[in-house]
Protein backbone atom coordinates (compact mmCIF):
# COMPACT_ATOMS: atom_id res chain seq x y z
CA UNK A 1 0.00 0.00 0.00
CA UNK A 2 2.89 2.34 0.77
CA UNK A 3 4.30 1.54 -2.62
CA UNK A 4 1.01 2.54 -4.26
CA UNK A 5 0.87 5.77 -2.27
CA UNK A 6 4.47 6.53 -3.24
CA UNK A 7 3.62 6.10 -6.93
CA UNK A 8 0.48 8.24 -6.61
CA UNK A 9 2.37 11.07 -4.93
CA UNK A 10 5.12 10.82 -7.53
CA UNK A 11 2.55 11.01 -10.33
CA UNK A 12 0.88 14.06 -8.80
CA UNK A 13 4.27 15.79 -8.45
CA UNK A 14 5.21 14.97 -12.05
CA UNK A 15 1.85 16.28 -13.29
CA UNK A 16 2.30 19.49 -11.31
CA UNK A 17 5.77 19.97 -12.81
CA UNK A 18 4.40 19.36 -16.30
CA UNK A 19 1.53 21.81 -15.75
CA UNK A 20 3.91 24.49 -14.49
CA UNK A 21 6.21 23.93 -17.45
CA UNK A 22 3.34 24.05 -19.92
CA UNK A 23 1.89 27.20 -18.42
CA UNK A 24 5.31 28.87 -18.67
CA UNK A 25 5.55 27.96 -22.35
CA UNK A 26 2.11 29.22 -23.17
CA UNK A 27 1.58 32.63 -24.67
CA UNK A 28 -0.16 35.34 -22.88
CA UNK A 29 -3.59 36.12 -24.17
CA UNK A 30 -3.39 39.13 -26.43
CA UNK A 31 -5.43 42.15 -25.63
CA UNK A 32 -8.14 42.46 -28.22
CA UNK A 33 -8.69 45.90 -29.61
CA UNK A 34 -12.30 46.38 -30.37
CA UNK A 35 -13.03 48.60 -33.34
CA UNK A 36 -14.47 51.97 -32.58
CA UNK A 37 -18.16 51.77 -33.07
CA UNK A 38 -19.34 54.50 -35.39
CA UNK A 39 -23.03 55.26 -35.47
CA UNK A 40 -24.77 54.31 -38.70
CA UNK A 41 -25.87 57.93 -39.19
CA UNK A 42 -22.23 59.04 -39.26
CA UNK A 43 -21.35 56.37 -41.81
CA UNK A 44 -24.34 57.29 -43.94
CA UNK A 45 -23.36 60.96 -43.91
CA UNK A 46 -19.78 60.14 -44.83
CA UNK A 47 -20.95 57.86 -47.62
CA UNK A 48 -23.17 60.60 -49.05
CA UNK A 49 -20.34 63.12 -48.87
CA UNK A 50 -18.02 60.72 -50.71
CA UNK A 51 -20.67 60.08 -53.35
CA UNK A 52 -21.05 63.85 -53.89
CA UNK A 53 -17.30 64.17 -54.27
CA UNK A 54 -17.27 61.40 -56.86
CA UNK A 55 -20.10 63.08 -58.79
CA UNK A 56 -18.26 66.41 -58.72
CA UNK A 57 -15.05 64.76 -59.96
CA UNK A 58 -16.98 62.98 -62.73
CA UNK A 59 -18.52 66.30 -63.79
CA UNK A 60 -15.11 67.99 -63.86
CA UNK A 61 -13.68 65.14 -65.92
CA UNK A 62 -16.58 65.35 -68.36
CA UNK A 63 -16.11 69.13 -68.74
CA UNK A 64 -12.38 68.66 -69.24
CA UNK A 65 -12.95 66.02 -71.91
CA UNK A 66 -15.37 68.33 -73.76
CA UNK A 67 -12.82 71.15 -73.63
CA UNK A 68 -10.14 68.82 -74.98
CA UNK A 69 -12.44 67.86 -77.86
CA UNK A 70 -13.09 71.55 -78.64
CA UNK A 71 -9.40 72.38 -78.62
CA UNK A 72 -8.59 69.35 -80.79
CA UNK A 73 -11.23 70.47 -83.27
CA UNK A 74 -9.78 73.99 -83.35
CA UNK A 75 -6.28 72.61 -83.84
CA UNK A 76 -7.45 70.44 -86.73
CA UNK A 77 -9.14 73.47 -88.33
CA UNK A 78 -5.95 75.52 -87.97
CA UNK A 79 -3.94 72.73 -89.56
CA UNK A 80 -6.31 72.70 -92.54
CA UNK A 81 -6.05 76.47 -92.90
CA UNK A 82 -2.27 76.26 -92.81
CA UNK A 83 -2.27 73.48 -95.39
CA UNK A 84 -4.56 75.51 -97.68
CA UNK A 85 -2.28 78.54 -97.39
CA UNK A 86 0.71 76.40 -98.30
CA UNK A 87 -1.12 74.99 -101.31
CA UNK A 88 -2.19 78.45 -102.53
CA UNK A 89 1.25 79.95 -102.40
CA UNK A 90 2.74 80.45 -105.79
CA UNK A 91 5.87 78.45 -106.09
CA UNK A 92 8.91 80.64 -106.48
CA UNK A 93 10.55 79.86 -109.78
CA UNK A 94 14.08 80.74 -110.51
CA UNK A 95 14.44 83.16 -113.42
CA UNK A 96 14.71 81.47 -116.76
CA UNK A 97 17.57 83.64 -117.84
CA UNK A 98 20.32 84.77 -115.60
CA UNK A 99 21.79 88.16 -116.12
CA UNK A 100 25.48 88.09 -117.02
CA UNK A 101 27.66 88.65 -114.05
CA UNK A 102 30.53 91.03 -114.44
Amino acid sequence: MANLLFHAVGSVIRMAVVLVALSACGTRPTATVEPKKVPAADLSGKLQALQRQIQEKDKLIEERDKRIEELQSQLDALKLIEQDRENQRKPLRPPTTLPPSQ
